[in-house]
């Protein structure tokens, strides 16, 4: 697979504004369902002495790892994101795919596939980007609203020495204050971008910590990462908490029997090393008393994923990690046990089989955030998380409510309503295995370089945004191949190009970690990170992808190209409106109509050597539908 990458700041904010100008769109979504309030609604909450403006994030994940991905989540509403955990291990080999929502969620991704200092960067330039967009005022609401109030909560793990480790404990130490960072990155924009280099943003980029821990990971060790995160660094930390506090016979029994996942296998094994919870309750009442000390709250989050056998054969390893609705269930369970034990003021956030027909209630259950992950992974992508939102505007209307604050009502009205919710989890249908078994129907056709069903789900259900569309003039092309005969390359007829869509799919290979959630809900075989046009943002990038369907552009009238295990190089001649195309053989000068004008054999060229030149049409078209493009996104960022 091609490596992980993310663009500059720079490239971002000419592809947002461009893009915006032209479309009224960013990064493919469109305007329509850009989050921009609701007129005489205040959805805003308190998070460990910060404000946001609303309670709904993205979980650490897929969707918090690049730039643009914590962007789309706050242009739909998010508020309070949760940054995809770093660790010292940065260099993983993650088996691909690693991600199966085909109904219920499984994966195998547990932390970030960059280097720490490629997070650092990507966090930073993502916090800048969105503080452009409220001085832009890009979504028609004024600068400075509360509107804009929003929190990046940094998520770290996995064990104590890591934690400490002199790399890590810098990244800690810079997102705290990336002051330094935040200039060198204002100094390098170029003029049209004069009017950022001197705004001032606020520095302090992540003060709040989610911590994740191993499976397994004993509660000393938790609660000295705890102490030290607050003592060191002062961090105000949240705990997340693992299902199997419920103690295995529960979760097999309400997993298994009641909302009748057979197919689910537990690990007993889990269960034995995980945190118990008696010693959970009697670690973060300790960990409160340390926190009050050192002037740092101290809240859990219910939950992390569901560690299961690998059953379904997906992946590759033994294990995957379970979510989704059954997860919903555990985790209302679970977190409901869990603050009754502690108290009903203790802080919750949650995050587990969200969706929108369950948002709105469980913030009423004064949880905060709530995030969300595997349903963003689902048609549409980001643009669900409006409609969470919208739901949720629907229900503080019908409680004749217009604050956030009036909706979840005091600590002990939430604990009863949740009360209310646990007991009527497990026998609603909606978390039942019939309702969540049937996977994204397939017609089975097989996708091809051109042309398909045109469905667009591809493009969405990208956390990345990897996959982009761009236009093709629907033609027929009468394909001529060349035989090199008496010093020269004579025509001969080898059928059709036909070219029935006018609008096309590719993709953008650094944006790409090839999860296979677009293999998922692609109604054709093949994937289309697999079968579409390639674009790499590097020469660097492009040159160790050997394979089919690699493209780059030079420039914007330059292009090279691999294709079939063949690499060819287009130039487009403006002046003449000529192509000259290079690949192993020869050069040759084609004309607008794809008639060849000239070609100029490689010496080594014996006669009788046939040219195949479909491949040079291909790459054409492609060339020529990027340039059309180029003011969409994928398109955009290429020159």
């Amino acid at each position: 697979m091609a490596e992980l990458r993310g663009l500059d700041l720079s490239t971002h904010l000419k592809m947002i504004v461009n893009e915006f100008k032209a479309n009224k769109s960013i990064y493919s979504y469109p305007e329509k369902k850009f989050y921009t309030g609701f007129p005489g609604y205040d959805l805003s909450v308190d998070f460990h002495h910060k404000k946001a403006a609303t309670p709904l994030g993205p979980a650490s994940g897929p969707h918090t790892q690049l730039a643009q991905n914590i962007v789309l989540s706050y242009l739909h509403g998010a508020r309070i994101i949760e940054l995809k955990t770093i660790q010292i291990l940065d260099e993983l080999d993650i088996p691909r795919p690693c991600i199966d929502a085909r109904n219920v969620g499984y994966n195998v991704e547990w932390s970030q596939e960059l280097r720490l200092e490629e997070s650092y960067q990507e966090y930073v330039v993502a916090w800048m980007l969105i503080k452009f967009l409220e001085e832009m005022e890009l979504l028609g609401v004024p600068k400075g609203d509360p509107f804009y109030d929003m929190v990046f909560d940094v998520s770290a793990g996995y064990d104590l020495k890591g934690i400490q480790s002199p790399r890590v404990d810098k990244w800690l130490r810079d997102i705290r204050d990336a002051r330094e960072k935040i200039a060198e990155l204002q100094a390098g924009l170029p003029e049209e971008f004069e009017r950022f280099k001197n705004l001032e943003i606020d520095p302090h980029i992540g003060t709040t910590l989610t911590l994740s821990t191993f499976h397994g990971c004993p509660r000393d060790e938790i609660e000295s990462i705890v102490q030290h995160l607050m003592r060191e660094h002062g961090f105000h930390v949240i705990v997340k908490m693992n299902p199997t506090l419920l103690g295995y016979d529960f979760v097999r029994k309400t997993l298994n029997d009641d909302l009748g996942y057979e197919n689910v296998q537990l690990d007993p094994e889990a269960f034995k090393h995980d945190l118990q919870f008696d010693e959970a309750v009697a670690m973060m009442r300790r960990l409160l008393a340390f926190g009050a000390q050192h002037g740092c709250k101290l809240g859990a989050k219910f939950t992390n994923t569901l560690v299961v056998k690998n059953t379904e054969k997906v992946f590759t390893d033994e294990v995957q990690y379970l979510s989704g609705p059954p997860l919903h269930v555990l985790s209302i369970h679970s977190m409901h046990r869990f603050r009754q034990a502690m108290g009903e003021d203790f802080h919750i956030s949650f995050s587990a089989g969200i969706a929108k027909h369950n948002f709105a209630d469980t913030v009423s259950c004064n949880m905060k955030p709530v995030t969300v992950c595997t349903d963003l992974l689902k048609t549409g992508g980001y643009s669900r998380l409006f409609d969470y939102l919208a739901r949720l505007q629907s229900a503080m209307e019908e409680k004749k409510c217009t604050t956030l604050k009036d909706f979840v009502g005091s600590e002990a009205e939430a604990v009863h309503r949740t009360e209310a919710i646990v007991k009527n989890l497990i026998s609603n249908p909606v978390y039942h295995f019939d309702k969540n078994k049937k996977a994204p129907r397939k017609v089975g056709s097989h996708l091809e370089l051109f042309d398909c069903l045109s469905c667009d789900k591809c493009l969405t259900v990208c956390p990345n945004a990897a996959n982009f569309s761009f236009a093709v003039e629907p033609q027929e092309i009468e394909l001529f191949d060349y035989r090199f005969e008496e010093g020269r390359f004579k025509p001969k007829p080898n059928g059709m190009l036909k070219i029935g869509k006018a609008t096309q799919i590719a993709n953008l290979a650094d944006f790409c970690n090839e999860c296979g959630d677009c293999d998922t809900y692609c109604p054709e075989d093949g994937g289309p990170f697999v079968m579409k046009p390639r674009f790499f943002f590097s020469r660097e990038s492009y040159n160790p992808f050997k394979k089919n369907n690699g493209f780059y552009f030079i420039n914007e009238n330059e292009m090279i190209c691999q294709l079939a295990e063949q690499e060819y190089r287009l130039f487009y001649n403006e002046k003449s409106g000529e192509y000259t195309i290079h690949d192993k053989d020869a050069v040759y000068i084609f004309n607008e109509d794809f008639q060849l004008v000239s070609a100029k054999p490689d010496e080594s060229v014996p006669d009788c050597t046939q040219i195949n030149t479909a491949d040079y049409y291909r790459a054409r078209l492609i060339f020529n539908g990027i340039k059309t493009s180029r003011q969409r996104f994928g398109a955009n960022v290429l020159f």
